[in-house]
């Protein structure tokens, strides 16, 4: 019969090689996880060069693209990039050609505060 001292030592022994294994197996995982991060990283680049490329108008606009991108790809979060990238394109351009048509440069000191009315009967949604 074993003594609980003895119990305890085995177990002990036991837990030891079991983490010994566990570290040796993550430590030897690290080259194929980074190696397999760096090829991602590499693809999407490439990725985003081909479609910066093909839409050079976007480039000045990345701020734009960025933003509608992440929105895109928070609605259609299963697709591919390259498909998000391009289910994104109609929105980047909507974006951008309501951004040109805003005067961001000149400020109105005295902007004009009187808000006419731009339908012309005032029960409109009937009478009470």
């Amino acid at each position: 019969m074993l003594t609980e001292e003895e119990k305890n030592e085995i177990v002990d022994r036991v837990a030891d090689r079991v983490m010994d294994m566990t570290v040796e197996k993550l430590l030897l995982s690290i080259p194929e996880t980074v190696g397999n991060m760096m090829a991602s990283a590499a693809s999407l680049s490439k990725i985003n060069k081909d479609f910066y490329d093909k839409y050079k108008e976007f480039d000045k606009h990345r701020d734009v693209v960025a933003s509608v991108v992440e929105m895109t790809e928070g609605k259609n979060s299963l697709l591919d990039y390259k498909d998000i990238l391009n289910k994104a394109v109609p929105e980047i351009k909507n974006r951008i050609k309501t951004m040109n048509g805003l005067d961001m440069k000149s400020v109105t000191s005295k902007p004009n505060l009187t808000f006419d009315r731009l339908d012309a009967p005032s029960d409109q949604h009937g009478k009470l």
